[in-house]
C-alpha cells in the first residue's frame, strides 16, 4: 500500500464510525446524512470519508472547504508501444479552501502528489495520453490568495498556481484523459502541471458577454533559476452568449533563453492559441444548469516550428452526460486531436501525430466512478516508420 494511503486508512476508518456532532436537516445539505447511522447507505455518499462527525458541513458553512481525490490509470499498450507492459499510477489531489464572500477574499492550499511510472514513455507520443503522467513528485500544487472588487468586476489572484486553470481551459473537455484536451500543445513554456509557478493574475469582466485575463508567471518548480526576470506571459479574452457558446482568444510569450532545433538559442518566442465551446443539446432546454447533454469544442494552436516541435494544433471534440435513459450521471466523449509537427525538426519525419480517444464513465458509488477510455495514436513521435500506437486505459477516480 501507498504510504499516504497507509496514512489515512485508519483515520478513515475512525471517522466513518463516528456518530455526528451536529445534525443538518438533508433538505439543507443532503451531504450532512453521510455518517455511519443516518440511514443513508454508505454506497450512496458522495466522499468516501462522509461529513467528518458533522465537522466537515460546520466548516463548510463558515466558508472553509476540504476536498481531496485519488486518480487511478491503469493502461496497458495494445499496439505499437515502444515497450509492450501495463502500467498502473496514481495522483493524489488534496485542497483547502476558505472563501471570505464578505471581504471578498478566497485562500487555497492544494497539495498534489503523484505514485508511479510515467508511462507516457512507453509510447514515445509528442502528446502525453495520460494528463496525470509525470516523473514521481510531491509538492505543493497551488497556494494562492484570491482577491475579488466591484461585484466580481475585477479579479485579482497571486501565488503558486497552475496556469491551465485559468487561461486556455477548455471546460466541456475536462474529463478526456489526453493532455491535449485539456489546453493546447504548442503553447511554448506554459505553466501547467505538474509543475506551478509564482504568479500575479489580473481579470477583468466587461459585462456579462466579454471578459479579459492578464497572467505573468515565473519560473516553475523544476527549474533551476528564481525569480521574474526572463517569466512567462499570457492573456486571454472570453466571449459568452447562449447563441455561439464560449469562444476564447489569447496570446502567450516565452522570455526565456531557448534552445532552437538546430542547437543555436534564442530570446523567447510567442504562441497563439483559440477555443470554442458550444452546446448542442440540452436534454431538459428549459433548465439551463441541467448537464445532461451535448457540447461541441474546437482548438487551434500554433507556434514557431524552430523551438517547438509541434507547430500548429488542430482539435475537435463531443462530451457527453446522461444520454443513455436512466443513467443521468454518465459521461462520455469522442476526441480527435492532430498536432501538425515542424518542418525544422530533421528528426520528426511524419507530417503530423494525430490521436483519436473515446471514453465512457460511470459511478460505481457515489464517491468512485470509473472511466474506460481507448485511444488510438498515428505516427506517435512523428516518426513516419512506425506502426500506430493503440492504448486502452482504465481510470478510477475516489473522492475522500
Amino acid at each position: 500500500m501507498h504510504p499516504i494511503l497507509a496514512r489515512l486508512a485508519p483515520l478513515c476508518a475512525v471517522l466513518i464510525g463516528l456518530t455526528p456532532i451536529r445534525t443538518f436537516a438533508a433538505e439543507e445539505n443532503p451531504d450532512a446524512q453521510e455518517w455511519s447511522g443516518s440511514g443513508l447507505a454508505w454506497a450512496d455518499w458522495s466522499r468516501l470519508t462522509g461529513n467528518w462527525a458533522g465537522l466537515r458541513t460546520s466548516a463548510e458553512l463558515a466558508g472553509l472547504t476540504f476536498t481531496g481525490t485519488h486518480t487511478l490509470d491503469w493502461s496497458a499498450p495494445l499496439q505499437g508501444a515502444l515497450a509492450d507492459r501495463s502500467t498502473a499510477r496514481g495522483l493524489f489531489n488534496l485542497q483547502a479552501t476558505l472563501a471570505l464572500p464578505a471581504h471578498g477574499a478566497t485562500f487555497t492550499a492544494q497539495y498534489l502528489a503523484f505514485h508511479g511510472r510515467d508511462a507516457g514513455a512507453d509510447l514515445g507520443a509528442l502528446m502525453s495520453y495520460s494528463n496525470i503522467d509525470s516523473a514521481p513528485f510531491s509538492h505543493w500544487g497551488e497556494l494562492s490568495y484570491q482577491q475579488v472588487f466591484w461585484d466580481g468586476q475585477w479579479r485579482l489572484k497571486f501565488g503558486q498556481l497552475d496556469a491551465n486553470t485559468e487561461f486556455a481551459n477548455v471546460h466541456a473537455a475536462a474529463e478526456f484523459l489526453h493532455a491535449s484536451a485539456g489546453y493546447s500543445p504548442t503553447i511554448v513554456g506554459f505553466r501547467t502541471y505538474p509543475d506551478p509557478a509564482l504568479s500575479a493574475n489580473a481579470f477583468f469582466r466587461v459585462n456579462e458577454l466579454v471578459s479579459a485575463g492578464l497572467g505573468v508567471y515565473g519560473n516553475t518548480l523544476r527549474q533551476t533559476s528564481t525569480g521574474l526576470a526572463r517569466p512567462f506571459v499570457i492573456g486571454e479574452i472570453n466571449f459568452n452568449h447562449d447563441a455561439f457558446g464560449r469562444i476564447a482568444v489569447g496570446f502567450a510569450s516565452e522570455l526565456a533563453r531557448l534552445t532552437r532545433v538546430d542547437s543555436t538559442s534564442q530570446n523567447g518566442t510567442g504562441s497563439f492559441y483559440m477555443l470554442a465551446e458550444q452546446r448542442l443539446w440540452r436534454k431538459n432546454p428549459v433548465a439551463k444548469d441541467d448537464p445532461r447533454g451535448v457540447t461541441l469544442f474546437e482548438q487551434l494552436g500554433t507556434a514557431a516550428e524552430a523551438v517547438s516541435p509541434i507547430h500548429r494544433h488542430l482539435s475537435v471534440g463531443l462530451s457527453g452526460t446522461g444520454l443513455l435513459p436512466g443513467r443521468d450521471s454518465d459521461i462520455c466523449g469522442l476526441l480527435c486531436s492532430v498536432a501538425t509537427t515542424s518542418h525544422a525538426d530533421p528528426t520528426l519525419t511524419a507530417p503530423s501525430e494525430t490521436a483519436i480517444e473515446g471514453y465512457y464513465g460511470l459511478h460505481l458509488t457515489g464517491f468512485l466512478t470509473m472511466k474506460a477510455d481507448f485511444q488510438i495514436i498515428r505516427h506517435p513521435g512523428g516518426d513516419a516508420t512506425r506502426h500506430d500506437a493503440v492504448v486502452g486505459t482504465l481510470r478510477f477516480v475516489t473522492t475522500f
